[in-house]
């Protein structure tokens, strides 16, 4: 590839290029020589081939003009001549004519074209221009793409390359080769010595290298290259030889050197070094070679950074094998001391010094738990509080500890600063040692010079301080899980004990002596309280003989196992004898006797009773730890349950006798209850809220026609519907037992069996648990089919009575009001109207019992259609508005506006509010208040009256709605009725599908509910297969 000096550079935009004319006619190349000058481009004319080869070698013609007559040699040795340059020309040859012929030679000798003479001089003039043109332009895409090529390889080879000599000295190399730089040097930082040290070079000839080596070696902010780096950002210098900051004067003389361009190296904020690129004579630099140079320095940078990984990553691999060795080996340790002193002897190793050591919180204060045997004489104090000198610190801290140089330092504790200058240690490095977040303690290294600790070494350590602290808290668990063990063992052994065995002195021996054991002492004893002496008295021991405690008497409150059976909480002493010697001097004594000087006593409680306490016993003057309290207290616990069972066992045994007797009477009453529930006339059943059939005496399965066995577990609907169907019965099951259980609120009705020829009435009330749900219904069934006869025959009688009695009454009233219209006397006009009203309310009467009658035998014809029945109310209230203000009452309606849509006959619909309506305010006293409310709930719609009036005593409230029924009370006020105002109203409101009732306090008003399904909802006359039920 060419260099940016070379005469075969691409020329610039609008440059005039270099023009070769070969031609023996010289007044012809003349001429084209001047035309072609005119446009800016330098021209040389050769009249023969010899003239045409000199030139070629001594320039760079862009374009060469060729003659195919020459005087010395054949045109084609010309031609050829001009294809082996580096840069070969564009070539146009010049013929005395243009045919085939000369257009074939054209080809083979690569030139661009052929023209005949004599030229066009003007078009070729322009010709010739464009050819510049395009060869400019074609060598510019050559040198951009042979760009691309080297900085692509250039690339690849930071990317795959380790050894970055071999990188600077290929990105210098390139560096010469695509910017025409006479010397390119990379320089490297080097922080230790606060240098820059040369990592690549390339440029300069062999003659040159004795003038290089020199300067090598750059401190920070002197030279070129120094003064760059100080800088931190680009440079470009011209004339450095004059520079005072260019040192190598010999060498910028002998090379030649002129300009300086000096990048540096980056890495976000901190230089890497530098790249010095070093011109011979030149001009400014451009802002495309300005930024191929910055490219450079960047591929310069991300090689360092790349190294610095590569060499961080293989320390981090040496440490990490040296720590996976020495994690090995304390995993394998499992004795706490030794693991300790492993620890402080691998970290000396490691960052190959003698004296270590570990101190590990106890409290308030640092024990010294492991040492090197170099760090003997470094620690003078045993113990140091949190906080205290270099190993206090570290813990107070939770951080890394360096000290440099002891001499300096004044947070040290004096003794120990003496003691470690004395023996020839300077330097310190202080590692806390943590658990979950916690310092648990600290290892400490120390160096016999003054030093400041590598990163790398403080990480090491810390490192490894975290490994040790995890082998170390893993060797202490080991251990507190082996003591654990040991304590599980024991207690499971006491636990197996107390699940086998009822003998209380096997027991409480076992726990006694494992009491002793588990906690490392002499001696241990139960104490039982004597309720008859009032004191607690010795009943078991273990380490020490019975007999020798058996005649004290410890009072509650008094001594250590009084007060912990008043107190009900453990309690020690490591003072046993002086703290017994004023309340309970026998046992002060026997205690001196015995040797024992420290006991922690737990009182064993079952419930609200102390049994005693369990008390064990040391000769040495020890504390009792946390960990042993408890433990004592889960033994205590344990003799608690066995007391406990040794009293229920007691207690069972006479329960069971006290419960076998119950059992026989139960049975007996049961055996009762079930001759009375089967001599019963009626079937009973009773039916959860799923409609399962649980329990029925036998008169069910006779009424219903079915064995009694076979209805236990079945469906009680679908049982009725099978027994309906076997039947053929063209109407189905009644729709109030359809909806029996869809909120088991219980209720009643006849069921009609006609393949039996049977009538059953049957009544459901809800069945409640002991918490109050309800659990199901229980449904009695009785044969009524000889009443319902009688009713039948007393309607059928009713109903021809009626008929028979409405034609005269109606000739009667039209004859009576003709009386009325004519001119009669004022006290026969009176008696004529009194007889009127008595006609009417007769007719009222006898329609009444029309409707009931054809009500009761399903003759009625209706025709249900979507009704307001907010609007239907407010229209009765209308229509009663003259008797609401005869009686001065206070009328408040509420949901009339919101009311939903049903589905009823409009007429029979209103029949049913204006009942009720009337009979509020029939029984309501003067000046009373009624109350009408419509309200949704779910599927249904909601409408009830509730006024102040008489009320309705209890036991009349469930015979309210049957025919010609009045309760008694109504005789209080003075009011008409025949009791089939509420028959009817209950007729109505059930054959649409709905349900009415009374709630009432006698005296304090009555409350008169019906609902009916929402329109949608209305037919409920088949009940859907549920497959549940069907199995």
């Amino acid at each position: 590839m060419m260099a940016l000096g070379e005469s075969a550079t691409p020329l610039g935009a609008g440059e005039g290029g270099v023009v070769l004319i070969v031609d023996a006619d010289t007044v012809q190349a003349a001429v084209i020589a001047t035309a072609v000058r005119a446009h800016g481009h330098t021209v040389t004319v050769a009249a023969t081939a010899t003239e045409a080869l000199g030139c070629l070698e001594r320039e760079a013609p862009h374009v060469l003009l060729l003659a195919l007559r020459l005087p010395d040699m054949d045109w084609r040795d010309v031609a050829r001549q001009a294809r082996l340059r580096p840069a070969p020309p564009e070539i146009v040859l010049v013929a005395p004519r243009v045919g085939a012929e000369e257009s074939l030679v054209a080809l083979e000798a690569d030139a661009v074209g052929v023209l005949a003479a004599p030229v066009d001089v003007a078009r070729t003039a322009r010709l010739i221009g464009r050819l510049v043109e395009q060869r400019r332009r074609r060598l510019e895409q050559e040198q951009f793409t042979e760009k691309l090529r080297t900085l692509s390889a250039l690339t690849g080879l930071i990317t795959s390359a380790r050894d970055t000599q071999e990188v600077f000295s290929a990105l210098a190399q390139a560096a010469t080769t695509l910017l025409g730089a006479r010397l390119v040097h990379v320089w490297v930082d080097d922080p230790r010595e606060r240098v820059l040290r040369v990592r690549g070079s390339f440029g300069l000839d062999p003659e040159f290298e004795r003038l290089l080596t020199e300067f090598e070696v750059v401190p920070y902010g002197t030279g070129m290259a120094g003064g760059t780096f100080a800088i931190g950002h680009p440079e470009f210098i011209f004339g450095i030889r004059t520079s005072p900051r260019w040192k190598n004067r010999r060498l910028a003389e002998a090379a030649g050197l002129h300009a300086y361009a000096g990048l540096p190296l980056m890495a976000g904020d901190r230089t890497l070094g530098v790249l010095a690129i070093v011109f011979g004579d030149r001009g400014e630099f451009s802002v495309e070679e300005k930024e191929l140079m910055q490219r450079l320095a960047d591929h310069a940078a991300s090689t360092i950074v790349r190294a610095e990984a590569r060499e961080q990553a293989e320390r981090d691999r040496a440490r990490l094998e040296v720590l996976y060795a020495v994690s090995r080996r304390l995993a394998a340790l499992h004795d706490v001391d030794g693991l300790l002193n492993a620890v402080v002897n691998e970290a000396a190793r490691l960052l190959g010094l003698d004296a270590a050591a570990i101190r590990l919180v106890e409290g308030e204060e640092l024990i010294i738990a492991a040492r090197t045997e170099a760090a003997a004489q470094l620690l003078t104090r045993p113990r140091l509080r949190v906080g205290e000198s270099l190993s206090g610190r570290v813990v107070a801290s939770g951080q890394p500890l360096i000290v440099e140089d002891i001499v300096q330092d004044t947070i040290q504790d004096p003794d120990q600063k003496q003691a470690a200058l004395r023996v020839g240690y300077r330097s310190y490095l202080g590692m806390p040692l943590k658990v979950g977040g916690r310092a648990v303690g600290v290892l400490g290294v120390w160096g016999r010079a003054p030093r400041s600790f590598a990163p790398d070494d403080v990480a090491l350590l810390s490192a490894f301080a975290d490994q040790a602290a995890v082998a170390f808290e893993e060797a202490r668990l080991y251990a507190e899980t082996r003591e654990r063990e040991r304590e599980a063992t024991n207690l499971a052994r006491v636990t197996a004990h107390l699940a086998s065995s009822l003998e209380l002195h096997r027991v409480l021996d076992l726990i006694t002596w494992s009491a002793k054991e588990l906690l490392r002492c002499d001696a241990a004893g139960v104490w039982r309280y004597d309720e008859s002496r009032d004191g607690l008295v010795a009943y078991r021991a273990s380490g020490m003989a019975i007999e020798r405690i058996a005649h004290i008497l410890v009072k509650p409150g008094q001594g250590l196992a009084g007060r912990v059976l008043k107190d009900r909480k453990p309690l020690w002493t490591r003072q046993l004898s002086q703290r017994l010697q004023d309340d309970a001097p026998d046992a002060s004594e026997t205690a001196a006797a015995l040797g024992l000087q420290a006991a922690l006593a737990a009182p064993i409680v079952s419930g609200d009773d102390a049994y005693g306490v369990l008390v064990v016993y040391r000769r040495e003057a020890d504390d009792f730890a946390l960990r042993e309290v408890t433990l004592l207290s889960t033994l205590a616990d344990h003799a608690a349950i066995a007391v406990r069972n040794a009293r229920l066992y007691s207690e069972t045994r006479q329960r069971e006798d006290e419960n076998a007797q119950l059992y026989a009477e139960a049975h007996t009453q049961r055996e009762r209850l079930a001759r009375i529930f089967d001599s019963t006339s009626d079937g009973i059943m009773f039916v959860t809220r799923e409609g399962r059939i649980e329990s029925a005496n036998r008169q069910s399965g006779d009424l219903l026609g079915v064995d009694a066995g076979a209805l236990i577990g079945g469906d009680l609907l679908d049982l009725l519907d099978d027994r309906l169907a076997e039947a053929g019965a063209e109407e189905g099951l009644p729709l109030a037992l359809r909806t029996l259980f869809t909120h088991a609120a219980g209720g009643e009705g006849d069921l009609p069996l006609p393949r039996l020829k049977r009538v059953l009435h049957w009544v459901a009330q809800p069945t409640t648990e002991g918490g109050g749900t309800v659990a199901g219904l229980t449904i009695t069934f009785q044969d009524v089919t000889r009443d319902r006869e009688i009713s039948r025959m007393k309607t059928d009688f009713v109903s021809f009575v009626t008929h028979q009695l409405r034609t005269p009454l109606s000739g009667i009233k039209w004859m009576l009001e003709l009386v009325a219209e004519a001119d009669v006397p004022l006290d026969i006009r009176s008696y004529v109207a009194d007889a009127r009203d008595a006609s009417e309310r007769l007719i009222n009467l006898v329609n009444d019992l029309l409707d009931i009658s054809r009500l009761e035998r399903g003759r009625l014809e209706m025709r249900p259609q979507p009704t307001d029945l907010g609007a239907l109310t407010t229209s009765v209230l209308e229509e009663v508005a003259g008797l609401v203000s005869e009686h001065a009452h206070r009328v408040t309606v509420s949901g009339v506006d919101e009311a939903p849509t049903v589905i009823a006959d409009p007429q029979l619909l209103r029949q049913v509010v204006l009942n009720l309506t009337s009979n509020a305010i029939k029984y309501t006293p003067q000046s009373g208040d009624i109350a009408i409310r419509i309200s949704g709930v779910g599927d249904r719609v909601r409408w009830e009256i509730q006024d102040n009036g008489i009320g309705v005593p209890r036991d009349a409230q469930r015979r309210l709605f049957e025919k010609f029924y009045r309760a008694d009370n109504v005789f209080a006020v003075e009011t008409e009725g025949t009791g089939l105002g509420l028959y009817l109203v209950r007729l109505i409101v059930e054959q649409f599908g709905g349900r009415v009732w009374c709630d009432s306090e006698e005296g304090r008003g009555a409350t008169f509910v019906f609902t009916l399904p929402l329109a949608g909802w209305h037919d409920v006359s088949k009940r859907e297969e549920d497959p549940a039920r069907r199995g």
